[in-house]
């Protein structure tokens, strides 16, 4: 059977991936409040945030190699099903009452783990369901069904917790959203099938050299360590911010999970709209300059932010940065599956997310921890301006 991408497989596609993402905003919000309530210390909040990269370092590497050896189908129906499992033991201890920082702690790490085997082989069928004419477009479709999520989910879990005091049916939703998302991948298995084939037997190589290989060709490929650079410096420098959102609402500003919410909330309608820039079709130059520009915006408008301290100019620069921040990441998600030779996509996408999804939980562990003898809105801004001369720096050796 050959396989025929099609606008209308990636939209619905990217309607399930909605869905999942209400679940995950929901369980993220919930996992962050969590470890506020319990110990209304910033290292907490970190340390929570901090499960996410432990989880990455540790699989990032090996979820991509099982996305370039496996069928997509059957990779993603597997993991897409581990989502279920975090949420729904996070409510068994909830009605047990044996719920504790450690207990939220394990159960954040657990989460990252099935996040982790999930992200690559959903990034990379996206590619496959797009085709390369589409891919752009794709990953910026899909990106609006996130963002969408990103606002509905928040807001969502906020007003479950300020209604109910109780973050137990946030859980509860989580949990059916992600099996929900089933039905869609099921819906697709024929083309999900049949766009990319397991790697017979006989064609593999050890583990750690498929491993290895994917961070030779990293490094040997200049336009992608480029990319891996930008990556590092966003993600380390500007993202944090997202992480923390529970410890500024509480610290900085002394408020409660509505302003959580709200943050959370505005900085989705900002990446929607910046998705929605994304849909128009772009060659790689232009895809190019506007991921350095979006960077560039993220990191501006998180210095008046360190600064302010009234709430609605806050929320409004927080989706500012939403817009840039999204923006950039749909950009590098393009130019890396776009500038990827295809036996290698599923190692250097899931390489990627280590970066994206790894390093700005590390930074905002740091962070947490610092905030002990610094100001916490201090650290934010001195991090963007650090962001911006390193996005404007690498951009300037892009052009020399």
């Amino acid at each position: 059977m050959i396989y025929r991408p099609s606008p209308w497989k990636f939209i619905t596609f990217a309607f399930g991936q909605g869905i999942s993402g209400i679940g995950f905003w929901m369980q993220k919000a919930a996992f962050g409040w969590l470890a506020w309530e319990l110990t209304h210390s910033p290292f907490a909040v970190g340390a929570v945030a901090l499960a996410e990269p432990v989880a990455t370092i540790l699989s990032a590497p090996l979820a991509g190699v099982m996305t370039d050896r496996h069928e997509p189908f059957r990779l993603i129906a597997t993991t897409q099903s581990l989502l279920i499992v975090a949420p729904l033991v996070t409510l068994l201890v909830h009605v047990l009452g044996l719920l504790s920082f450690p207990v939220v702690l394990l159960l954040a790490l657990a989460d990252s783990l099935a996040q982790t085997f999930n992200q690559p082989v959903k990034s990379t069928v996206i590619g496959s369901l797009a085709g390369p004419g589409l891919l752009s477009q794709a990953i910026a479709t899909n990106s609006i069904a996130v963002n969408t999520a990103r606002m509905i989910g928040p807001a969502l879990a906020g007003i479950i917790m300020v209604q109910t005091g109780s973050t137990l049916l946030v859980f509860a939703g989580a949990a059916l959203a992600f099996a929900a998302v089933l039905l869609v991948i099921f819906a697709l298995r024929r083309d999900l099938r049949s766009s990319r084939k397991s790697v017979p037997p006989e064609e593999k190589i050890p583990l750690g050299e498929d491993i290895r290989a994917g961070f030779d060709y990293i490094a040997q490929t200049p336009r992608i360590a480029r990319l891996f650079a930008l990556a590092l410096i966003f993600s380390l420098l500007g993202r944090p911010f997202t992480e923390l959102f529970p410890a500024i609402a509480g610290q900085v500003f002394n408020s409660g999970p509505e302003l959580l919410s709200a943050f959370m909330s505005a900085q989705g309608a900002g990446a929607l709209f910046g998705a929605l820039i994304m849909l128009r079709k772009r060659g790689e130059d232009r895809i190019l300059k506007i991921t350095f520009g979006a960077g560039l915006i993220m990191s501006l408008a998180l210095i008046p932010f360190s600064l302010t301290d009234i709430k609605w100019i806050a929320v409004a620069l927080v989706g500012v940065a939403g817009l840039g921040h999204v923006t950039c990441n749909i950009g590098m998600q393009s130019l890396v599956q776009l500038q990827t030779d295809a036996a290698f996509r599923g190692r250097i996408v899931s390489l990627y997310w280590l970066i994206f999804r790894g390093a700005a939980p590390i930074s905002a562990a740091i962070i947490g921890v610092l905030a002990s003898w610094v100001p916490l809105n201090i650290l934010i801004g001195s991090g963007a301006a650090l962001c911006a001369i390193g996005i404007a720096a690498l951009a300037a050796y892009r052009r020399a």
